[in-house]
This record gives structure tokens, sequence and C-alpha cells, in this order.
């Protein structure tokens, strides 16, 4: 009987340990999955490869020596802190990166096309955990809009732009993810805190508004979709509406009112394309492969 290939997995907390629990779920029988929040809380040696979520790229050095096959996965905050250091770190880091022997992998192909630039090769493999609905549910009677703005971030999410939105349409509620307070808003913008079923969140809206200044595979864009609901979104996918600003969103908001069509398409393309079986077994090919590789 073959040997299961143990994998550590390292890094960004809420990527990293949904992607250990999946890859336990659905390749049990061929490898086994253990998540760590630091390397040095666990025997690198035990392990036949390491998977890097968004960590700092130093910690590639640090393994180095170990001489194990090593995935980096990017996620869309790796690929635009990098795109926006000084030119020095920059360079830096890509020597690093290029000497490590290391094996680049990205959430998406806009990601991808964005290392290419840069001068990485890398695979698309998403890092995704979604719970499919057989059914899509009714959309509510009232036309509604569903936005994710966290307060540490509202610049990058833009959310002055979505509370200008809020304002110039009244008529529409804008129900929003935030776990601050959000002063001087209009009565139509409605506060969720946080929420442990975001089912509740998909089921009250109509349509998705997400407008950042960059981005990777976004979670709530898939579930919506998966949720047969329409989706705003600042970068181009499949069976959504590309807006890059004011005007653009007012637009779309005002054509999705009149359409009381779900979007079927959308969810079929989630559900065809983002199975987290799949994805899983893709990985368990990456990961022979750079087994065979490594000698």
């Amino acid at each position: 009987m073959q040997n299961k290939i143990n994998i550590l997995v390292l890094g960004e907390a809420f990527h990293a340990k949904a992607f250990k629990d999946q890859l336990n779920k659905y390749l049990k029988n061929e490898l086994v999955a253990e998540y760590y929040d630091s390397y040095l809380k666990s025997t690198v040696n035990d392990f036949d490869i390491i998977h890097l979520i968004s960590t700092p790229l130093s910690l590639i050095r640090k393994l180095k020596h170990f001489n194990k096959p090593v995935f980096y996965h990017w996620i869309g905050t790796d690929v635009y802190r990098f795109s926006n250091d000084s030119f020095i770190k920059k360079q830096m880091k890509k020597l690093l990166i290029l000497s490590s022997g290391i094996h680049n992998l990205v959430v998406n192909e806009l990601l991808k096309n964005e290392l290419d630039d840069i001068g990485f090769h890398s695979d698309i493999l998403p890092l995704i955990k979604l719970n499919f609905v057989k059914d899509c549910p009714p959309f509510p009677e009232k036309f509604s809009v569903l936005t994710y703005l966290p307060k540490e971030r509202w610049e990058f999410y833009r959310g002055d732009m979505i509370i200008e939105i809020a304002h110039l349409l009244p008529e529409i509620d804008f129900y929003v993810l935030s776990s601050e307070k959000i002063y001087n808003k209009p009565a139509n913008v409605l506060i969720y805190d946080y929420l442990e079923d975001m089912s509740i969140a998909y089921k009250q809206c109509s349509a998705l508004l997400r407008i950042t200044e960059h981005d990777g595979l976004s979670k709530m864009v898939l579930e919506a979709l998966s949720y047969g609901r329409h989706v705003m979104w600042s970068s181009p996918f499949p069976y959504t509406h590309l807006v890059d600003g004011v005007q653009k969103s007012l637009t779309t908001i005002k054509k999705l009112k009149s359409n009381s069509d779900y979007n079927l398409e959308g969810k079929k393309f989630v559900e065809q394309n983002y199975n987290p079986e799949n994805i899983c077994y893709d990985y368990l090919k990456m990961c022979k492969k750079i087994i065979a590789l490594h000698g």
C-alpha cells in the first residue's frame, strides 16, 4: 500500500485552515494535511510537502535548508503588495523567489497573468470552501444590494464610493457587512454585524456589489453566484457585471432592478468550475508531480 502524502500547511489562517479541512475531506485516502500557525511548532522533516499560503516571503528562506518541495500560494493581497513595493524591495523579493525553487500557485487567471508580467511562472488552484445550495432562494420582495466594507480597509474597498452610490439610490437598501459602525450613512444603508451563517445575507440580497482597488478570487462573489444572485464586480469574471465607478454601478443597479430572473448561468458556472472535490484532485496531481520533480 502506498504511503500517504503528508502536507504541512502554513500561512494565513482563514484560507489555510479551510484548505487543510478540504484536503482531508476529499483526499483522506491519499494524503494527510496538517495546519500550524508557525513552522517552529512542527517537525518539518515529517512532511513530504510544505504548502505556504500568503506567508511573508522571508519564510521561504528559512525553510530552504529543509530541502522539501514547497508550494507558495498567492492570493490577491500578496500580488497587490508585491506590485506596490519599492523597486529595490521588489528586486530582492524577486531574486528570492526565482532562486528558491518553489512552485507558485495562484487562485485565478488574473493573478497568473500579473505574475507572468513580473516573471514568475504559476499554476492556478482556487482557494475556496463552498457549500452549494440546490435551488436558488427567492429574491427578497424589495430589490437590495449586498456589499462588504471592513473599516480597517475602507479605502481599498472604496467605502466612500459605495456610500455615494447608496445616497444616489435612496429607494434601494444596501446591506453592508462591516465589523464597525459607519457614521453619517444614509438611512438605506443597513449594517450586518458578524454573521456566522452567510446564507442569511445572500437570501436578503438581489445582487452583490464589490469594488476594490485590486482583487484575487472573492469567496463572496462565488457564493453569491451559487445562490443565483447577480454580481457587480470591479474584476472581470464570467456571468458578472464589470463596474469601475459610481456611474457604471448606478446604471447596472438600475438595469438589474428591473430583472427578476435568477443568474442561473452564473450558478451553473461556479458549480462546474469551483467544485471543491475536483479542485482537491487537481491538487493531488500537482503534489505527485512536485515530489517526482524534487527527486
